[in-house]
């Protein structure tokens, strides 16, 4: 053989060990992402229910609602749309910081257009990392938006985690159950649209007459990257048209007046942000502090059957109307609003 074909019969040797090698590795990755999934516990509520929101037809959605668990035990998207027709899906996440909430935005955004999305105030005024980041990014699908908050929403710490479920959950294996294995095929869309329902309620001899207050042990800091975050968000929102408002919901666990007055102040340096503060609503809306409250600050399943259904009248007087939506998600949605009220009565 001459030492040209020698040379060329070399390079393809190279090129096909490159090929295999890389189908290797392919293949690794594939069988450690199907087999972190197993392990990783099953995840139906409590924010960050990503298989459940990709399930949503494509563009179906009228309301995307953001922010940390008081987006998702305050607003129930089915009794939204049993007053008003719009669709919603809560897209939160326990403790979720402003910034994991901008990576949040980017990939709901690719499934969905909505008219306006609605962002709960309280996770502004949280430290930069809190106690559920694992949950709240490992939950994401795979893609850039999940790097992008690994990389710039996560504690460093935790980045290896994150890239890899195994590497916290391998010791499950003594724990799985059938319920384990069937995450493996694709989740459907459910009833609980993002919702989270608490049905305990607070004990009311342990109320005072008023709202309580608690200091900001914010830096200022943390204040100014949190609202830096924010900016991020609202220029996402002008940029593909959506409107974005900004409330603070019903809540007896409350800051000095100031603190409001400022944080609007700032918000609102952004075009087209507009701020609700609904925190002493309770009368308007028809909510009883005795019956609706979970805990000092969100409420539970029946205030929120009551505050979705007063947000939902509140956005349609905004101006929003529902989208038309095809004969079977119609159908889906009736079916969940049928659920809910018959489960709350």
């Amino acid at each position: 053989m001459s030492e040209k074909n020698t040379e060329k019969s070399g390079r393809k040797t190279g090129r096909r060990e490159a090929l295999w090698g890389l189908m290797f590795v392919l293949a690794a990755a594939i069988l450690l992402h199907l087999t972190g999934r197993v392990f990783r516990p099953v995840h139906i509520n409590y924010g960050s229910t990503w298989e459940q929101y990709l399930a949503e037809p494509k563009n179906s959605i009228d309301v995307l609602f953001l922010g940390s668990s008081y987006a998702y035990c305050d607003w129930n998207p089915a009794m939204m749309y049993a007053e008003s027709g719009l669709t919603g899906y809560v897209m939160g996440g326990s403790e979720q910081t402003p910034a994991l909430t901008y990576w949040y935005l980017k990939e709901a955004l690719r499934t969905q257009s909505p008219s306006v999305v609605v962002m709960e105030a309280s996770s502004l005024f949280f430290d930069r990392y809190r106690n559920y980041t694992q949950t709240n990014v490992e939950r994401m699908p795979w893609g850039f938006n999940r790097l992008g908050a690994i990389f710039t929403a996560a504690e460093p710490e935790k980045r290896v985690s994150l890239f890899f479920d195994l590497y916290i959950y391998h010791d499950r294996w003594k724990e799985l159950t059938e319920a384990d294995f069937e995450k493996l095929v694709p989740a459907g869309a459910d009833h609980l649209k993002g919702h989270t329902a608490v049905d305990e309620v607070f004990p009311a001899l342990e109320w005072s007459q008023e709202p309580f207050l608690n200091e900001l042990s914010q830096s200022e800091e943390i204040l100014e990257e949190n609202m830096k975050d924010f900016d991020r968000i609202a220029a996402l929102c002008r940029e593909k048209g959506i409107d974005l408002i900004v409330t603070v919901n019903p809540t007896y666990s409350q800051y000095p007046q100031p603190v409001y007055d400022r944080l609007e102040e700032r918000l609102t340096e952004n075009e087209g942000v507009r701020v609700f503060d609904w925190r002493n609503g309770f009368e308007e809306m028809g909510l009883d502090v005795s019956k609706h409250l979970y805990d000092g600050g969100h409420l539970n399943q029946d205030g929120a059957k009551i505050f979705s259904a007063w947000t939902g009248r509140f956005l349609r007087e905004q101006g929003y109307v529902p989208r038309a939506q095809t004969e079977e998600n119609t159908l889906a949605w009736e079916a969940a609003a049928e659920y809910w009220e018959g489960l709350l009565g």
